[in-house]
Protein backbone atom coordinates (compact mmCIF):
# COMPACT_ATOMS: atom_id res chain seq x y z
CA UNK A 1 0.00 0.00 0.00
CA UNK A 2 2.65 2.51 1.17
CA UNK A 3 4.68 1.78 -2.62
CA UNK A 4 1.08 2.50 -4.53
CA UNK A 5 0.54 5.94 -2.67
CA UNK A 6 4.02 6.52 -3.17
CA UNK A 7 3.76 5.79 -7.12
CA UNK A 8 0.42 7.12 -7.57
CA UNK A 9 1.41 10.38 -8.78
CA UNK A 10 4.77 10.01 -10.81
CA UNK A 11 4.82 9.66 -14.56
CA UNK A 12 5.77 6.87 -16.32
CA UNK A 13 8.45 7.65 -18.54
CA UNK A 14 9.73 6.02 -22.35
CA UNK A 15 13.14 4.32 -21.96
CA UNK A 16 14.68 4.91 -25.54
CA UNK A 17 18.47 3.21 -26.36
CA UNK A 18 21.43 4.70 -26.81
CA UNK A 19 21.46 4.37 -30.62
CA UNK A 20 17.96 5.49 -31.08
CA UNK A 21 18.96 8.52 -29.44
CA UNK A 22 21.52 9.15 -31.64
CA UNK A 23 20.09 8.42 -34.94
CA UNK A 24 16.52 10.08 -33.98
CA UNK A 25 16.86 13.36 -31.85
CA UNK A 26 18.96 15.91 -32.24
CA UNK A 27 21.74 15.42 -29.55
CA UNK A 28 23.35 19.04 -29.16
CA UNK A 29 21.84 22.00 -30.93
CA UNK A 30 24.65 24.70 -31.40
CA UNK A 31 24.97 28.87 -31.66
CA UNK A 32 28.07 29.81 -33.04
CA UNK A 33 30.13 33.01 -32.38
CA UNK A 34 31.87 35.54 -34.39
CA UNK A 35 34.73 35.84 -31.29
CA UNK A 36 37.39 32.65 -32.57
CA UNK A 37 38.54 33.32 -28.70
CA UNK A 38 35.01 32.17 -27.15
CA UNK A 39 34.66 29.81 -30.12
CA UNK A 40 37.92 27.89 -29.16
CA UNK A 41 37.15 28.19 -25.66
CA UNK A 42 33.72 26.78 -25.85
CA UNK A 43 34.47 24.55 -28.41
CA UNK A 44 33.30 26.47 -31.45
CA UNK A 45 29.78 27.42 -30.02
CA UNK A 46 27.43 27.79 -27.45
CA UNK A 47 25.45 24.88 -26.89
CA UNK A 48 21.57 25.34 -27.03
CA UNK A 49 20.02 24.05 -23.26
CA UNK A 50 23.50 24.51 -22.37
CA UNK A 51 24.03 26.26 -18.83
CA UNK A 52 27.05 28.22 -18.43
CA UNK A 53 28.61 30.10 -15.07
CA UNK A 54 30.54 33.08 -15.77
CA UNK A 55 32.78 34.05 -12.75
CA UNK A 56 35.17 36.46 -11.84
CA UNK A 57 36.46 39.05 -9.32
CA UNK A 58 34.75 42.51 -9.27
CA UNK A 59 35.07 44.85 -12.03
CA UNK A 60 36.61 42.59 -14.38
CA UNK A 61 34.01 43.65 -17.10
CA UNK A 62 32.28 40.19 -16.77
CA UNK A 63 28.68 42.02 -17.81
CA UNK A 64 30.55 43.80 -20.67
CA UNK A 65 31.78 40.38 -22.06
CA UNK A 66 28.09 39.18 -21.03
CA UNK A 67 26.33 42.07 -23.14
CA UNK A 68 29.03 41.91 -26.13
CA UNK A 69 27.87 38.45 -26.65
CA UNK A 70 24.75 40.07 -28.35
CA UNK A 71 27.10 41.24 -30.72
CA UNK A 72 28.70 37.85 -31.01
CA UNK A 73 25.89 35.94 -31.85
CA UNK A 74 23.23 36.15 -34.02
CA UNK A 75 19.99 34.92 -31.90
CA UNK A 76 17.42 36.76 -29.65
CA UNK A 77 19.06 37.42 -26.16
CA UNK A 78 17.19 38.32 -22.90
CA UNK A 79 19.54 40.29 -21.02
CA UNK A 80 18.40 40.33 -17.17
CA UNK A 81 19.79 42.51 -14.84
CA UNK A 82 18.69 42.44 -11.25
CA UNK A 83 22.04 45.10 -10.31
CA UNK A 84 21.42 47.57 -12.44
CA UNK A 85 19.17 49.96 -14.12
CA UNK A 86 17.96 49.95 -18.19
CA UNK A 87 19.47 53.53 -18.27
CA UNK A 88 22.80 51.98 -16.97
CA UNK A 89 22.78 48.79 -19.54
CA UNK A 90 21.46 50.97 -22.26
CA UNK A 91 24.53 53.42 -21.80
CA UNK A 92 27.37 50.61 -21.86
CA UNK A 93 25.03 49.41 -24.92
CA UNK A 94 25.81 52.01 -26.59
CA UNK A 95 29.58 52.57 -25.26
CA UNK A 96 30.48 48.82 -26.79
CA UNK A 97 28.82 50.10 -30.27
CA UNK A 98 26.67 47.15 -30.17
CA UNK A 99 24.53 47.76 -33.48
CA UNK A 100 22.47 45.04 -33.24
CA UNK A 101 18.77 44.55 -32.32
CA UNK A 102 17.68 41.35 -31.09
CA UNK A 103 18.86 41.89 -27.20
CA UNK A 104 15.78 42.39 -25.11
CA UNK A 105 16.46 43.88 -21.85
CA UNK A 106 14.67 43.17 -18.39
CA UNK A 107 15.51 44.68 -15.15
CA UNK A 108 13.88 42.70 -12.14
CA UNK A 109 15.68 40.86 -9.24
CA UNK A 110 11.93 38.79 -8.76
CA UNK A 111 12.70 34.63 -9.44
CA UNK A 112 8.97 34.10 -10.04
CA UNK A 113 8.68 37.54 -12.15
CA UNK A 114 11.40 36.67 -14.18
CA UNK A 115 10.28 33.16 -15.25
CA UNK A 116 7.38 34.24 -15.99
CA UNK A 117 8.17 36.90 -17.93
CA UNK A 118 10.72 34.39 -19.44
CA UNK A 119 8.19 31.68 -20.34
CA UNK A 120 5.79 34.34 -22.22
CA UNK A 121 8.83 35.88 -24.38
CA UNK A 122 10.56 33.18 -26.07
CA UNK A 123 15.00 34.03 -26.13
CA UNK A 124 17.52 32.10 -27.80
CA UNK A 125 19.96 32.80 -24.91
CA UNK A 126 19.26 33.92 -21.51
CA UNK A 127 21.73 36.21 -19.38
CA UNK A 128 21.52 36.67 -15.93
CA UNK A 129 23.53 39.24 -14.09
CA UNK A 130 23.71 38.19 -11.26
CA UNK A 131 22.59 35.69 -9.94
CA UNK A 132 23.81 36.88 -5.92
CA UNK A 133 21.22 39.41 -6.09
CA UNK A 134 18.06 37.14 -7.33
CA UNK A 135 15.38 35.98 -4.79
CA UNK A 136 12.66 33.91 -4.55
CA UNK A 137 9.80 34.17 -2.55
CA UNK A 138 9.53 30.57 -1.67
CA UNK A 139 12.59 31.32 0.13
CA UNK A 140 12.30 33.19 3.56
CA UNK A 141 16.47 34.34 3.52
CA UNK A 142 17.89 37.29 1.66
CA UNK A 143 19.34 37.40 -1.32
CA UNK A 144 22.59 36.46 -1.89
CA UNK A 145 22.46 33.94 0.85
CA UNK A 146 23.42 30.25 -0.02
CA UNK A 147 19.66 29.18 0.00
CA UNK A 148 18.43 31.65 -2.11
CA UNK A 149 21.24 31.48 -4.49
CA UNK A 150 21.18 27.48 -4.48
CA UNK A 151 16.97 27.93 -5.02
CA UNK A 152 17.36 30.23 -7.81
CA UNK A 153 19.65 28.79 -9.54
CA UNK A 154 18.52 24.90 -9.79
CA UNK A 155 15.12 26.66 -11.27
CA UNK A 156 16.82 28.70 -13.43
CA UNK A 157 18.91 25.70 -14.43
CA UNK A 158 15.68 23.79 -15.02
CA UNK A 159 14.22 26.06 -17.27
CA UNK A 160 17.07 26.45 -19.54
CA UNK A 161 16.53 22.30 -20.13
CA UNK A 162 12.87 22.61 -20.07
CA UNK A 163 12.42 25.46 -22.94
CA UNK A 164 16.10 24.16 -24.89
CA UNK A 165 17.17 27.54 -23.97
CA UNK A 166 21.02 28.35 -23.37
CA UNK A 167 21.98 30.25 -20.30
CA UNK A 168 24.79 32.16 -18.71
CA UNK A 169 24.46 32.67 -15.15
CA UNK A 170 27.01 35.43 -13.86
CA UNK A 171 28.84 35.20 -10.68
CA UNK A 172 31.30 36.27 -7.90
CA UNK A 173 34.30 34.74 -6.58
CA UNK A 174 35.77 35.79 -3.03
CA UNK A 175 39.07 36.52 -1.86
CA UNK A 176 40.63 33.19 -2.10
CA UNK A 177 39.28 33.37 -6.06
CA UNK A 178 37.06 30.35 -5.45
CA UNK A 179 33.72 30.68 -6.33
CA UNK A 180 31.63 32.47 -3.61
CA UNK A 181 28.73 30.64 -2.31
CA UNK A 182 27.32 26.76 -2.84
CA UNK A 183 29.81 24.76 -4.36
CA UNK A 184 26.78 23.17 -5.73
CA UNK A 185 26.27 25.56 -8.13
CA UNK A 186 29.29 23.95 -10.30
CA UNK A 187 27.66 20.85 -10.15
CA UNK A 188 24.25 22.36 -11.74
CA UNK A 189 25.78 24.09 -14.96
CA UNK A 190 27.56 22.66 -17.60
CA UNK A 191 30.27 24.96 -18.13
CA UNK A 192 32.11 26.96 -15.96
CA UNK A 193 34.32 30.02 -16.97
CA UNK A 194 36.57 32.08 -14.73
CA UNK A 195 37.32 35.59 -15.62
CA UNK A 196 41.02 36.84 -14.58
CA UNK A 197 42.95 39.86 -15.42
CA UNK A 198 45.49 42.18 -13.66
CA UNK A 199 45.07 45.23 -12.32
CA UNK A 200 47.44 47.09 -14.43
CA UNK A 201 46.96 45.74 -17.79
CA UNK A 202 44.53 45.65 -20.56
CA UNK A 203 44.80 41.90 -21.27
CA UNK A 204 41.38 39.45 -20.15
CA UNK A 205 42.03 35.40 -20.22
CA UNK A 206 38.69 33.34 -19.61
CA UNK A 207 39.73 29.75 -18.49
CA UNK A 208 37.27 27.53 -18.65
CA UNK A 209 37.24 25.05 -15.70
CA UNK A 210 34.28 22.99 -16.80
CA UNK A 211 32.96 22.02 -20.10
CA UNK A 212 30.84 19.15 -20.70
CA UNK A 213 30.69 19.66 -24.25
CA UNK A 214 34.67 19.86 -25.01
CA UNK A 215 37.43 20.27 -23.71
CA UNK A 216 38.55 22.27 -20.63
CA UNK A 217 42.58 22.26 -21.69
CA UNK A 218 41.71 25.96 -23.25
CA UNK A 219 41.76 29.53 -22.75
CA UNK A 220 40.49 32.66 -24.44
CA UNK A 221 42.58 35.74 -24.13
CA UNK A 222 40.80 39.22 -25.33
CA UNK A 223 42.19 42.92 -25.24
CA UNK A 224 40.58 45.79 -23.52
CA UNK A 225 40.15 48.55 -25.42
CA UNK A 226 37.40 51.62 -25.04
CA UNK A 227 34.87 50.20 -26.95
CA UNK A 228 34.67 46.75 -25.36
CA UNK A 229 36.87 43.33 -25.11
CA UNK A 230 38.21 42.29 -28.69
CA UNK A 231 39.94 38.99 -29.34
CA UNK A 232 43.73 39.42 -29.36
CA UNK A 233 45.41 39.16 -32.76
CA UNK A 234 48.94 37.67 -31.70
CA UNK A 235 48.81 35.98 -28.13
CA UNK A 236 51.50 34.40 -28.71
CA UNK A 237 54.14 37.77 -28.75
CA UNK A 238 51.70 39.37 -26.22
CA UNK A 239 53.46 38.33 -23.24
CA UNK A 240 57.12 39.46 -24.27
CA UNK A 241 58.85 42.72 -24.05
CA UNK A 242 60.35 44.00 -27.52
CA UNK A 243 63.03 46.03 -25.66
CA UNK A 244 65.01 43.26 -23.99
CA UNK A 245 66.54 42.55 -27.05
CA UNK A 246 69.94 40.52 -26.06
CA UNK A 247 69.37 41.83 -22.63
CA UNK A 248 71.77 40.30 -20.29
CA UNK A 249 69.08 39.20 -17.92
CA UNK A 250 66.30 37.50 -19.83
CA UNK A 251 65.29 34.31 -21.84
CA UNK A 252 62.27 32.95 -23.81
CA UNK A 253 60.63 30.03 -23.10
CA UNK A 254 57.40 28.39 -24.48
CA UNK A 255 54.46 27.44 -22.01
CA UNK A 256 51.15 26.06 -22.32
CA UNK A 257 47.86 27.70 -21.16
CA UNK A 258 46.22 24.12 -21.11
CA UNK A 259 46.77 23.38 -24.70
CA UNK A 260 47.72 26.57 -26.14
CA UNK A 261 51.06 27.06 -26.69
CA UNK A 262 52.85 31.31 -25.25
CA UNK A 263 55.65 32.75 -25.84
CA UNK A 264 56.99 33.91 -22.31
CA UNK A 265 59.35 35.80 -21.43
CA UNK A 266 61.39 35.68 -18.45
CA UNK A 267 63.58 37.89 -16.26
CA UNK A 268 66.22 38.18 -13.36
CA UNK A 269 68.48 39.95 -11.26
CA UNK A 270 70.89 39.13 -8.89
CA UNK A 271 72.91 41.20 -6.79
CA UNK A 272 74.89 41.18 -3.39
CA UNK A 273 73.15 40.78 -0.69
CA UNK A 274 73.29 43.16 2.07
CA UNK A 275 71.97 41.29 4.79
CA UNK A 276 72.73 38.07 6.58
CA UNK A 277 70.32 35.85 4.48
CA UNK A 278 70.08 36.10 0.75
CA UNK A 279 66.49 37.34 -0.30
CA UNK A 280 64.57 35.04 -2.75
CA UNK A 281 61.67 36.84 -4.51
CA UNK A 282 59.46 35.92 -7.58
CA UNK A 283 56.88 37.42 -9.05
CA UNK A 284 54.04 35.08 -11.58
CA UNK A 285 56.48 32.21 -10.45
CA UNK A 286 56.15 30.01 -7.19
CA UNK A 287 58.74 31.62 -5.06
CA UNK A 288 58.98 27.63 -4.09
CA UNK A 289 60.33 26.65 -7.79
CA UNK A 290 62.71 30.00 -7.59
CA UNK A 291 64.22 28.28 -4.56
CA UNK A 292 64.82 24.56 -6.17
CA UNK A 293 66.53 26.31 -9.29
CA UNK A 294 68.66 28.17 -7.31
CA UNK A 295 69.46 25.00 -4.93
CA UNK A 296 70.23 23.22 -7.60
CA UNK A 297 72.39 25.74 -9.56
CA UNK A 298 74.51 25.77 -6.40
CA UNK A 299 74.64 22.27 -6.29
CA UNK A 300 75.87 21.17 -9.55
CA UNK A 301 77.51 24.34 -11.13
CA UNK A 302 80.06 27.18 -10.59
CA UNK A 303 76.85 29.53 -10.82
CA UNK A 304 77.08 30.35 -6.29
CA UNK A 305 74.43 32.42 -5.32
CA UNK A 306 74.52 32.13 -1.37
CA UNK A 307 75.55 35.80 -0.71
CA UNK A 308 73.25 36.98 -3.94
CA UNK A 309 69.36 38.47 -3.70
CA UNK A 310 67.69 36.90 -6.64
CA UNK A 311 64.49 37.88 -8.26
CA UNK A 312 62.82 37.03 -10.88
CA UNK A 313 59.64 38.00 -13.14
CA UNK A 314 57.44 36.68 -15.76
CA UNK A 315 56.87 39.84 -18.44
CA UNK A 316 52.93 40.70 -18.24
CA UNK A 317 52.05 38.66 -15.42
CA UNK A 318 51.00 35.48 -16.38
CA UNK A 319 51.08 33.23 -13.80
CA UNK A 320 53.46 30.18 -14.61
CA UNK A 321 53.15 27.10 -12.62
CA UNK A 322 53.96 24.54 -14.93
CA UNK A 323 57.29 22.94 -15.21
CA UNK A 324 58.38 23.58 -18.81
CA UNK A 325 59.86 27.27 -18.04
CA UNK A 326 62.35 25.77 -15.46
CA UNK A 327 65.25 26.18 -18.10
CA UNK A 328 64.43 29.92 -18.75
CA UNK A 329 64.47 31.03 -15.05
CA UNK A 330 67.67 28.96 -14.72
CA UNK A 331 69.29 30.07 -17.90
CA UNK A 332 68.32 34.33 -16.65
CA UNK A 333 69.79 33.93 -13.50
CA UNK A 334 72.94 32.26 -15.17
CA UNK A 335 73.07 35.50 -17.51
CA UNK A 336 72.52 38.07 -15.01
CA UNK A 337 75.51 36.44 -12.21
CA UNK A 338 77.55 35.87 -14.94
CA UNK A 339 77.04 39.39 -17.13
CA UNK A 340 76.36 37.11 -20.27
CA UNK A 341 73.38 38.18 -22.86
CA UNK A 342 71.69 35.66 -24.06
CA UNK A 343 71.09 35.94 -28.03
CA UNK A 344 67.07 37.04 -28.76
CA UNK A 345 66.78 33.80 -31.22
CA UNK A 346 67.37 31.49 -28.48
CA UNK A 347 64.64 29.77 -26.99
CA UNK A 348 64.62 27.20 -23.54
CA UNK A 349 62.34 24.41 -23.02
CA UNK A 350 62.56 22.03 -20.29
CA UNK A 351 62.25 20.80 -17.10
CA UNK A 352 64.68 20.12 -14.09
CA UNK A 353 65.23 17.84 -12.15
CA UNK A 354 66.81 17.82 -8.65
CA UNK A 355 69.53 15.83 -9.38
CA UNK A 356 70.77 18.64 -12.03
CA UNK A 357 69.90 16.62 -15.19
CA UNK A 358 67.35 17.92 -17.69
CA UNK A 359 63.93 16.06 -18.61
CA UNK A 360 61.76 15.90 -20.99
CA UNK A 361 58.61 18.29 -20.41
CA UNK A 362 54.94 17.65 -20.95
CA UNK A 363 54.27 18.20 -25.07
CA UNK A 364 58.00 19.11 -26.01
CA UNK A 365 57.47 18.21 -29.83
CA UNK A 366 54.60 20.80 -29.84
CA UNK A 367 56.48 23.16 -27.94
CA UNK A 368 59.64 22.58 -30.31
CA UNK A 369 56.89 23.11 -33.76
CA UNK A 370 55.25 26.68 -32.25
CA UNK A 371 59.50 28.04 -31.61
CA UNK A 372 59.67 26.94 -35.05
CA UNK A 373 56.67 28.84 -36.61
CA UNK A 374 57.74 31.94 -34.91
CA UNK A 375 61.29 32.16 -36.28
CA UNK A 376 63.45 30.82 -33.54
CA UNK A 377 67.04 29.92 -34.61
CA UNK A 378 68.14 28.21 -31.80
CA UNK A 379 66.47 25.41 -29.30
CA UNK A 380 67.55 24.37 -26.50
CA UNK A 381 66.05 20.92 -25.02
CA UNK A 382 66.61 17.85 -22.92
CA UNK A 383 68.77 15.19 -24.92
CA UNK A 384 66.22 13.27 -26.41
CA UNK A 385 65.56 11.54 -29.33
CA UNK A 386 63.51 13.61 -31.52
CA UNK A 387 63.97 15.50 -34.76
CA UNK A 388 61.51 18.71 -36.25
CA UNK A 389 61.66 19.65 -39.55
CA UNK A 390 64.02 23.30 -39.99
CA UNK A 391 64.73 23.09 -35.97
CA UNK A 392 68.21 23.85 -34.86
CA UNK A 393 67.56 21.65 -31.28
CA UNK A 394 70.96 22.48 -28.82
CA UNK A 395 70.57 19.03 -26.74
CA UNK A 396 71.89 19.30 -23.21
CA UNK A 397 72.24 16.64 -20.30
CA UNK A 398 72.54 18.95 -17.67
CA UNK A 399 72.63 22.19 -15.56
CA UNK A 400 76.49 22.30 -16.21
CA UNK A 401 75.94 22.01 -19.96
CA UNK A 402 73.39 25.23 -19.23
CA UNK A 403 75.96 26.97 -17.74
CA UNK A 404 78.37 26.48 -20.49
CA UNK A 405 76.30 26.85 -23.30
CA UNK A 406 75.64 30.61 -21.97
CA UNK A 407 79.32 31.01 -21.50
Amino acid sequence: EFREAKLKNTKNWTIKTLENIWNNDILLDKIATTSGELNNLLGWWLTIWGVILLSGEPWIWKSTLALQLSSWVNKKIVYVSGEETSSQISSRYKRLWITTNTTSLLCDNNLENILSTLQNNHSDLIIIDSISVIYSNEISWVAGSISQVRYCAESLVSFAKQTNTSMIIIWHVNKDWNLAGPKTLEHLVDTVLYFEWEKYDDLRILRSLKNRFGSTWEIAIFKMVETGLVDLANPWMEFISQENNNAIWTSLSITLEWTRPILVEVESLTTYTKFGYPKRSSRWVNTSKLDLIVAVLGKYSNIKLDSYDVYVNIVRWLQVGEPGIDLAIASCIISSKANKAIPRDTIFIWEISLTGHIKSCLKIERRIKEAVKLGFKNIVIPNIEISIENANLIKVNSIWDLVKFIG
